[in-house]
């Protein structure tokens, strides 16, 4: 039975939690469930990414629209900002990528990326959060 709707399903449709020394642990939530957890998740993670975007923009040009703009990891990339997104990383450890990133739209991304110039540009040099 489901803890979250209280609905019987067959314990195939509650994933695996954990497995230790054979023991396979299930999760409380049906696949039903965690799936609709998963989306308001999702939604979450897109309303803060686009605010952060819009409040930035893009650090090069200054452009604001958040359908354009990119994270450009500055240092020690652990994952990408898309990434985390899609395989719901914890916020917090989401927010402590982010600080290594400066916002950027896809264009100023691809030309540093081309020229592998932003080592040398002076606008990232200084760049602090």
């Amino acid at each position: 039975m489901c803890k979250y709707c209280n609905k019987y399903f067959p314990e195939l449709d509650f994933g695996v939690a954990n497995t230790i020394r054979g023991k396979i642990y299930r999760r409380l939530k049906c696949r039903y469930c965690f799936s609709d957890a998963k989306k308001v998740l999702k939604e979450k993670y897109r309303k803060f990414l686009d605010g952060y975007k819009e409040k930035h923009g893009c650090h090069k040009c200054g452009i604001k629209d958040r359908r354009v703009l990119d994270f450009h990891h500055l240092r020690d990339k652990e994952f990408s900002i898309g990434y985390a997104n899609y395989n719901h990383l914890a916020f917090n450890r989401v927010k402590k990528e982010i600080e290594k990133c400066a916002v950027v739209c896809s264009n100023c991304h691809r030309i540093i990326h081309y020229k592998q110039y932003w080592q040398h540009d002076k606008q990232f040099r200084n760049y602090k959060k």
